[in-house]
């Protein structure tokens, strides 16, 4: 496994939970602000390690 492919697996696994965060329903109304905070992070998260290992790829080979 390399480098590249291991931060494409974590970025796909930071964007399923960025998924599987918003798509749960929020209990009160702080609950939505926590549920929209906490998803955009982990999709955000997945952006920069997708981008970071598309430029891991490109330096490897």
């Amino acid at each position: 496994m390399t480098p590249a492919l291991v931060m494409a697996l974590v970025a796909a696994a930071a964007a399923i939970c960025g998924g599987i965060i918003l798509a749960r329903p929020a209990l009160s109304e702080q609950g939505i602000y926590i549920q929209r905070i906490a998803g955009t992070m982990a999709l955000a998260l997945s952006v920069i390690l997708a981008l970071y290992a598309w430029g891991l790829h490109r330096v490897g080979g």
